[in-house]
């Protein structure tokens, strides 16, 4: 029998500006009265804090989000991890084909990485999971086709997957965000997306566990393209690094951490080399994009997963609980 671990990973995010994500509620599509006209005051300002997608006191309610007059409203249900505390829970044994990496929550429910933790936490700050330790070389990924899309070891052919070398920098993923395999992106080279949540890099000194949620805020977005797919890169530092008050966009990593950017983009351009693949590219001049930009990432790939989530996106293989 798998043996399982428990280790605290906790996240706390602010109950007013705490995010959400949505999720597809067939019986209540006919509530038409259902609105935030019938929340609580506290719930209503919550939802109109972070456009429509706020867990509302850790209640389910349904929001109504304002539409141009004429066009037929939408209802979803407002879900997510309400000032989430979870905990990692490790089945198997690291570096086998049976580890996983769940989170749970305080009831000991199993909880998805991708869709049940907040986006958004206001501010411009955003939670964070750590797939990849900095410093290490295991290529661990959320298991997106799997039930709560736990962290595994990737594979090729039956085996387990490394980097050829170690990674800098903690690396993972930011929750309910995908990008869309049937968009092309006009702006990178009409390159589609590659049907994973967005990655970040996040740059701090501390080297971070597996399923650790952090709080981050970007600064800076690469737009790598893998044999054709587009898989943004968003860099972003952790709000208790020492620096993080120091750095807000691209130009202050360049100042506090000279040659930061310009590695990320080299190691990540090369690390197939080995394998004999060619090296990625990357679009908009090859350069680090704004902070402004990668904010727009984040808000364009969170409209893509909520699509996804309500399914009218066909999802495929990928697990949506």
């Amino acid at each position: 029998m798998a043996s399982a671990r428990l280790i605290p990973a906790a996240a706390a995010t602010n109950a007013a500006t705490s995010a959400c994500f949505f999720r597809t509620a067939p019986s209540l599509l006919s509530r038409r009265s259902s609105s935030l006209a019938a929340a609580p005051i506290a719930c209503v300002a919550a939802a109109l804090s972070c456009s429509n997608s706020s867990l509302l006191g850790g209640k389910r309610v349904v929001v109504s989000p304002p539409l141009s007059e004429g066009r037929r409203s939408r209802v979803f249900t407002c879900s997510a991890i309400h000032n989430p505390q979870v905990q990692v829970q490790e089945e198997g044994k690291p570096e086998t084909l049976d580890y996983r990496v769940f989170l749970v929550d305080g009831s000991g429910k199993k909880v998805s990485p991708w869709h049940d933790i907040p986006l958004r936490l206001g501010d411009g700050v955003f939670n964070f999971v750590v797939e990849i330790p900095k410093e290490s070389s295991a290529k661990m990924e959320v298991a997106t086709d799997e039930p709560f899309t736990p962290i595994k070891q990737d594979t090729k052919k039956g085996n387990l997957r490394y980097y050829p070398y170690n990674i800098h920098w903690n690396y993972g993923l930011l929750p309910q965000t995908w990008e869309d395999p049937s968009l092309a992106n006009s702006e990178v080279e009409g390159a589609f997306g590659d049907n994973d949540p967005v990655d970040v890099v996040e740059i701090g000194e501390t080297r971070r566990k597996i399923g650790k949620v952090l709080k981050v805020k970007p600064l800076a977005a690469l737009a790598m393209i893998d044999e054709g797919e587009l898989d943004w890169k968003i860099i972003a530092i952790s709000l208790d690094d020492p620096k993080a008050s120091l750095v807000n966009d691209a130009d202050d990593v360049e100042k506090h951490f000279p040659g930061t950017l310009t590695a990320i983009r080299d190691w990540f351009r090369d690390y197939k080399i080995p394998d004999g693949k060619p090296a990625n590219k990357f679009g908009l001049g090859n350069k680090p994009a704004s902070k402004d930009y990668a904010l727009k990432v984040i808000v364009e790939t969170n409209e893509s997963w909520a699509k996804l989530v309500k399914r009218t996106i066909p999802s495929g293989e990928l697990s949506l609980v």
